[in-house]
């Protein structure tokens, strides 16, 4: 068929049905002009189920001629105006927020933030369900966010950016073009600043996971007093170093699979007073190669020896420690990393501080400094000497 102006339109596809006259078993005819399927003989008599063909693979039941009709003519304005696709309309549902994002997190697999994707993509999976992602648009996107309870909105914004990130790995493999993809709402967050405490108070902490740890395992207290030394080491840092790690003739840690930095190797540039503190760990724990260094020594009902220290395990003889001193409130990282960071550039300077941090941002560095080069070294032996001070003090008072 063409319109006035020339333009051919589609009039692809039919409306069929399995049914026949009851009478005499003919196939009903496809009457549009009486919008009804008809006996040719008996044209009183009508089909009742009716199946929209579309080629070349749309096939769809409907329970009333106006239904039927009504889908036939939108998919032949889709095909005029170009945007019919068939994936629209398969059995399978190729095109389902289900289905895609399940091909997603296939690929997000290899991700050390794997859990937490998993846990975003999921939530996003019970509210979408089978619905097609091209018709999720951003008012679908904001009102899924916002009926989160319970959370953060650092945390609520992490649920944005992983939904960012799904559509354009649809954008990327074409499965949708630009047009179809939703915009994302704003949602604005603040990190908070975590609690941090002096050079004293640090020390006292360290003494205290000593005391309670060096029986069951120097090596605690050992991790915990490099976190406030090197700065920029991580807890989970630690668990992933190995025997092999460490270079003892060049005083180095080289952390392989650092936490945040990935394809990136740490370099920690060590003092001699650690380097002298491998060594006898070394002589008291033997262990070769990529046995991890901080690794339990099988004094410990239902910890396997030679197994890495848990996630949570150098958190919990701190938070242990801080409960004995009566310290409230100064999480690990608050009174390791945020506390060194803040007294290196309270006593000498924000560019020393900065440098031993590790951070590549400004505003990353300002949430730990509140008031790896040859910096980071001399930043380690001014914390290493501080303490030593703050001990002799403690020595003289009594």
């Amino acid at each position: 068929m063409q319109t006035a102006l020339g333009m051919s339109l589609c009039m692809k596809g039919t409306i069929t049905t399995r049914q026949r006259c009851p009478i005499c078993g003919a196939k009903f005819v496809h009457i549009e002009v009486r919008a009804a399927l008809l006996c040719p003989d008996h044209p009183e008599l009508r089909a009742s189920k009716f199946i929209v063909r579309f080629p070349p693979a749309v096939f769809k039941n409907f329970n009333s001629y106006e239904q039927a009709a009504r889908f036939l003519t939108g998919l032949r304005y889709k095909t005029d105006e170009g945007t019919f696709d068939q994936r629209d309309y398969q059995k399978d549902k190729p095109l389902s927020f289900t289905t895609l994002t399940e091909q997603y997190l296939n690929r997000k697999r290899s991700l050390k933030s794997f859990k937490e994707v998993r846990n975003y993509i999921g939530k996003a999976q019970d509210y979408f369900q089978q619905k097609n992602v091209k018709e999720i648009n951003g008012a679908d996107i904001e009102d899924f966010l916002f009926s989160l309870q319970g959370i953060s909105e650092k945390t609520r914004h992490n649920y944005k950016s992983s939904l960012h990130d799904f559509w354009q790995f649809l954008l990327r493999r074409n499965v949708i073009n630009l047009a179809q993809v939703p915009t994302f709402p704003r949602i604005e967050y603040e990190l908070a600043y975590r609690n941090f405490t002096s050079w004293e108070v640090q020390s006292q902490i360290l003494d205290k996971i000593c005391e309670l740890a060096d029986p069951i395992n120097p090596k605690i207290g050992f991790g915990v007093e490099m976190l406030a030394t090197y700065t920029a080491l991580r807890p989970d840092d630690l668990r992933r170093v190995t025997e092999a790690d460490f270079d003892l003739e060049n005083s180095v840690l080289v952390i392989r699979r650092p936490t945040k930095r990935k394809n990136h190797m740490k370099t920690i540039r060590l003092i001699p007073e650690h380097v002298e503190r491998v060594r006898q760990f070394r002589a008291q724990f033997p262990g070769v190669g990529e046995a991890p260094f901080f690794r339990h020594s099988g004094n410990l009902q239902g910890c396997a020896a030679g197994s890495p220290f848990g996630p949570a395990y150098f958190r919990k003889y701190w938070h242990r420690a801080c409960q004995t001193l009566g310290i409230k409130g100064l999480d690990l990282y608050g009174g390791t990393r945020h506390t060194t960071t803040t007294e290196l550039s309270r006593n000498y300077s924000t560019d020393m501080a900065r440098k031993a941090s590790g951070h590549e941002t400004n505003k990353a560095f300002d949430r730990y400094c509140q008031v790896q080069d040859s910096t980071a070294l001399e930043a380690a032996r001014i914390v290493a000497g501080r303490r030593e001070r703050v001990v002799e003090l403690k020595k003289a008072k009594k």
